[in-house]
């Protein structure tokens, strides 16, 4: 990674100025739009859903975008989601197994721009949570995985922490490219939660239309290495694959990637990892940025 770009990003980490540009603005909106719900709800006796808590995307008019995730049986899972604005659709469904044509176990279908769904799961095992921007108008869509336990440790501070951040890295990494950047479009653009040390979040069978890519990384300030990586896949439903970015190697809070996709029919795992930090869990983000 160059020393130049490294010396300026950590710069703008510790100053922590911010010249947002409107796609990142959006998304921040939807954020706050969520965790407003999540207070709103008093959401005391939940915790984040370890590594698969939040996540963040841009949705075209009419599309979609969902998720496959193993779940424990028997405990409550609150799903919040919210788009930057109110006047917009947002669909949330829950189907229990892998991909979206299992039974659907949880929904809520209202016309607003803020879904919430609660499920509890009578066996373990897969469940796949979809969102859908019904408008038609794009949106910003944020989503919030969290799970009962009683006396949870739920912290707004680290998380708003963890993803200022992130963002904030992200933004700064965009302006430096140089023909300019963008959010790719029905991609889970943010996405983390709560890691153990030497763990990592992330997600795989992503496709990616062809071009160029930033895998960004960071965390809330206990993380004193974050790293980042990108694999692509053997094949589909296969997290093994060849490595085609990996970590420096340098020890920082925050990591960044850049890798290409020659075709959409690839399929990728893209992570982010807690190489060490002070707390035995903590928060990591990871942002994916295309550039244009």
């Amino acid at each position: 990674m160059n020393k130049k770009i490294f010396a300026l990003i950590m710069t703008v980490f510790l100053a922590g100025s911010v010249s947002a540009q409107n796609a990142f603005d959006y998304l921040k909106d939807s954020l706050i739009n969520v965790l407003t719900v999540s207070t709103l709800m008093q959401v005391t006796d939940y915790e984040y859903n370890g590594q698969n808590a939040i996540w963040g995307t841009y949705l075209e008019p009419g599309k979609s975008i969902s998720l496959s995730a193993q779940y424990d049986a028997g405990i409550e899972y609150l799903m919040l989601a919210s788009a930057h604005t109110e006047n917009r659709e947002i669909h949330l469904k829950v189907y229990n197994g892998q991909g979206t044509r299992g039974t659907v176990i949880a929904k809520d279908t209202a016309p607003d721009a803020a879904p919430v769904v609660r499920f509890k799961p009578v066996a373990a095992g897969w469940h796949t949570f979809e969102l859908r921007n019904v408008s038609n108008q794009p949106s910003f869509v944020s989503l919030v995985v969290l799970k009962n336990k009683r006396n949870a440790n739920f912290s707004f501070d680290t998380l708003v922490e963890a993803l200022s951040n992130t963002l904030t890295i992200s933004q700064h990494i965009a302006q430096l490219i140089p023909d300019g950047s963008e959010i790719p479009a029905n991609k889970w653009t943010l996405f983390g939660g709560s890691v153990r040390q030497n763990g990592n979040a992330g997600y795989y069978n992503t496709q990616l239309s062809r071009g160029n890519y930033i895998l960004v990384g960071a965390a809330e300030n206990s993380v004193k290495n974050c790293d980042v990586e990108v694999i692509e896949q053997y094949n589909s439903g296969n997290t093994e694959g060849r490595y085609i970015s990996q970590n420096t190697g340098s020890e920082y809070p925050f990591d960044f990637a850049a890798f290409s996709s020659g075709s959409s029919s690839k399929y990728h795992f893209i992570k982010v990892n807690n190489q060490n930090s002070l707390n035995p869990g903590s928060l990591l983000f990871g942002f994916l940025i295309m550039a244009k």
